[in-house]
Order: structure tokens, then sequence, then C-alpha cells
């Protein structure tokens, strides 16, 4: 199980730079898992918000510093949920 956890943290998706808008200044992270050590906010809900997933995370808005990866991420999850509504029409 522990094994599994690093290699999951282990991704390149969760080592890139990313952005947190707080309420009066914004903060650059070297990635993800530094942000979510200095802040203690979860690093699944950093991420999902940087993609748009969810709107933020720790109250707090997010996004990737380089755009390229929003929009890969954003559109895997587009496709995925296109998936989902055609298997759901499919067994309807």
């Amino acid at each position: 199980m522990a094994n599994r956890i690093i290699m999951k943290r282990g991704q390149k998706k969760y080592n890139v730079p990313v952005i947190g808008h707080f309420g009066d200044k914004s903060v650059r992270f070297k990635s993800i898992l530094e942000a979510e050590k200095l802040i203690g906010i979860n690093y699944n809900l950093i991420f999902e918000a940087c993609i748009g997933k969810i709107y933020r995370a720790g109250n707090v808005y997010w996004e990737f510093e380089k755009g390229n990866h929003y929009i890969r991420y954003k559109a895997y999850y587009l496709r995925a949920k296109e998936k989902i509504r055609e298997l759901e029409n499919k067994h309807s």
C-alpha cells in the first residue's frame, strides 16, 4: 500500500510549478507537493483545482504556471466525461 502511494506522489503531474492565488497575494510553488507541505492542503485537491475539476482548494485559487499543462489535463477530463455520457446513454 505504501509503495503505491509513493509511486502516485512521484508522478510528473504533481511535480510541476503552480501558483496559489490567496486573498491579497499570489505565491509560486515549485511543485504541488511543495505547496501541500507548506500550506497543508491535500495534493489531490490542489491538482483538481489546477485542472478546473473543482473551483478552488482550501479557499485558494490554484493554476499551473504554464498553460500547456492545464490545457492537456483539461482536455483529458473533458474526453473522459464524454465517454461516461456515451456509456450512460448506451446503457439507458
